[in-house]
């Protein structure tokens, strides 16, 4: 099952490349599971292209892609799991980005001892924040607001 799913994926996302007009050198998946023990599958693309139409800066676009590869694809399966796409490792740098920001403002609260709050950010990458300053001294995260305003609030303990 898992293989047959893999080469739906691959042949769904070729095929799309090539209809929206754009070429890519590479393309691996890799299976993980989430701690629920779902399926989730990752489809790294290498592409000489430019995909700067692709990697907008919060990658939107991108993320329109793989809803849709996700609906080609995944549809006829009768269990559920689930799709990331990461072009040019563009989820990897971002992510990284995040984790660099999260440890930077850290360091401010922990310095002045005032809260900060980040800008509104997906669920996934307020989860970035929330594990990468899980175990930091006298820092503490929360989520404030509602969909799609929702940040983190970095704070000193009391």
């Amino acid at each position: 099952m898992e293989n047959q799913t893999e080469n739906l994926i691959c042949r769904t996302v070729e095929d799309l490349f090539k209809r929206i007009g754009f070429g890519f050198n590479d393309l691996k998946i890799e299976n993980h599971k989430s701690p629920e023990g779902q399926d989730i599958f990752m489809v790294r693309i290498k592409s000489d292209d430019d995909c700067s139409l692709l990697l907008d800066d919060k990658g939107g676009n991108l993320r329109a892609l793989e809803y849709i590869v996700r609906l080609l694809a995944l549809k006829g399966l009768d269990q559920k799991v689930g799709l990331v796409l990461d072009l040019n490792d563009f989820l990897e740098k971002r992510n990284d980005r995040i984790s660099e920001l999260a440890r930077l403002v850290a360091e401010k609260v922990q310095t002045t001892q005032k809260s900060f709050v980040l800008r509104p950010m997906s669920a996934f990458e307020r989860r970035l924040v929330h594990l990468e300053l899980a175990d930091w001294p006298n820092i503490e995260t929360e989520s404030i607001g509602e969909e799609p305003k929702r940040r983190v609030v970095i704070k000193p303990s009391l």
